[in-house]
């Protein structure tokens, strides 16, 4: 039991004004406030779990999570998953990965999509897609990005220069944080 030292009237708290409905799809700057290793349900791999929230703009403070299947007996979920976070580390330009934490507070341009679900269980939930380089095309290559009339409120940001070497594909081995045996 805690005592509270003074009477707590529930009446004479506002509403929430916040809102829980999933952002809008756009590009926001955004940046990983939290990261996680879980099993996944049927044990057999690992998810990364991140939270990220928003950090400029209308949406700010806003959190969106994302479930990376970064091992996985799937081997598109697990593909999938690893160049998402490949994306992800190349955006807020880490070279290696060693250890999650590294991936925090480090802004990133993040493409934010809604997802409806299919069954009708559950409402509507955002998606993430990372923005590797800030939108920028990798080094030697033409191009862009494509988006001269997308979501309102679109933001972009050059990359450090770190981020345009793009890290040899992950290895199997011990130093990646999700292959360490729990």
């Amino acid at each position: 039991m805690a005592e509270l030292n003074q009477a707590f009237d529930p009446n004479e708290v506002p509403e929430d004004d916040r809102s829980f409905e999933p952002l809008p799809a756009g590009d926001y700057q955004m940046q990983v406030i939290e990261s996680k290793i879980e099993n996944t349900k049927s044990l057999t791999g690992k998810m990364l779990v991140l939270t990220l929230e928003v950090v400029s703009g209308p949406h700010t403070n806003r959190r969106v999570w994302d479930r990376l299947n970064i091992v996985n007996q799937n081997a598109d979920a697990q593909r999938i998953a690893q160049r998402a976070l490949a994306d992800l580390c190349l955006a807020v330009g880490i070279a290696q990965l060693r250890d999650t934490d590294e991936l925090h507070f480090k802004p990133f341009v993040g493409r934010v999509g809604v997802r409806e679900d299919k069954t009708g269980q559950y409402g509507p939930q955002n998606t993430v897609r990372y923005k590797a380089r800030g939108g920028q095309p990798p080094a030697g290559k033409a191009g862009g990005p494509t988006s001269a009339g997308s979501a309102a409120g679109q933001q972009t940001r050059t990359a450090p220069a770190s981020a345009t070497a793009r890290p040899s594909a992950p290895a199997a081995s011990p130093s990646r944080p999700w292959a360490k045996a729990s």
